[in-house]
């Protein structure tokens, strides 16, 4: 090859290696490209995972939504953007303790009406990224039991003169899940008393008392609401005694009712009845539970545990 032309290639050789760096240094390696929902359908109090990956790590990025009225995925309709939260790569507000160039934010959705809603990721170090979520808002699941004195034995079965308590399965809702989430100004977490008051159960048919046909929960646990150590009347033998619950789904005053079954010295085994208006919202809330719960089965834990922690606690009323 002529002097020249080898002088000529080394040049341009030269002037793309000091572009390249340029354009390393200048230009983020990455930008934010990917956003997820986890699910991307819920009901209204749902928890959802947002998932970004971001231009720089350890870099913060700002969530918003927007209600899509119009349902064309642009923010072109009079409505106004609603923060959710900072989020920083390894740190406040991320689900993980490292910085990886991805956020995981936990977001606990507020009291949204259904629809459509635009969620934004706005990365200071790259473009702006949305996705969508639906909100089906669905009334709760709930499936409540009868347990008498014998946590062990006593399922469905009441003794005269001796404590019970009722427990209820409670899907449709993820705010019963997390008390413990970390609260800040745009994404409040959960209010236990306002949790409690989505609640309450009619125990007059084994009290004998009048005033007691709305009681609030002693406990919400995950998915779990508990009302224990109660004192039954005199109760006849062999008869059947039974328990109505209410929850509510905050988002449109969604209202499911839900009756236990329990016998008086001798079990039955009457499964627990919801009311007749509730056979597609339960459905729709069971999905929604389902798709937010990645772990099968993981209810009946908290289940078990929350039974024995009411048993324990009766105990020590005694």
């Amino acid at each position: 090859m002529p002097r020249p032309t080898q002088g000529m290639t080394l040049l341009l050789l030269s002037v793309i290696a000091v572009l390249f760096l340029v354009s390393y240094t200048v230009i983020p390696t990455s930008a934010t490209t990917i956003v997820q929902l986890q699910p991307n359908t819920v009901s209204s109090g749902d928890r959802v995972y947002v998932t970004a990956n971001l231009a720089r790590n350890a870099s913060t990025v700002t969530l918003s939504y927007y209600a899509d009225a119009n349902k064309n995925g642009k923010d072109d309709d009079g409505g106004s953007w609603v923060k959710i939260a900072n989020v920083t790569d390894g740190g406040a507000n991320d689900g993980k303790n490292t910085s990886t160039g991805f956020i995981n934010f936990q977001w606990l959705t507020p009291p949204l009406p259904s629809g459509q809603y635009i969620v934004k990721v706005e990365d200071p170090n790259g473009p702006t990224r949305t996705t969508v979520l639906t909100v089906n808002n669905a009334k709760l699941k709930l499936i409540p039991t009868i347990v008498g004195p014998n946590i062990a034995k006593d399922t469905r079965l009441v003794k005269p003169g001796e404590q019970f308590s009722v427990s209820t399965e409670v899907t449709g809702n993820c705010r019963l899940c997390h008390t413990t989430d970390n609260p800040t100004t745009q994404n409040p977490g959960v209010d236990d008393q306002k949790v409690k008051k989505a609640f309450s159960a009619d125990l007059s048919g084994i009290t004998g008392l009048s005033t007691d046909t709305a009681i609030a929960p002693d406990y919400v646990h995950h998915q779990l609401v508990q009302w224990i150590g109660i004192a039954s009347k005199t109760l006849a033998d062999n008869q059947t005694v039974n328990v109505t619950v209410t929850g509510t789904n905050p988002a449109g005053n969604l209202t499911t009712q839900s009756t236990a079954f329990a016998g008086v010295n001798k079990a039955v085994n009457i499964p627990p009845k919801s009311n007749q208006n509730d056979t597609q919202g339960s459905a729709s809330s069971a999905q929604s539970s389902g798709s937010s719960n990645p772990l099968p089965g993981f209810e009946a834990v908290f289940v078990v545990a929350g039974l024995t922690f009411a048993a324990y606690l009766v105990n020590r009323k005694r």
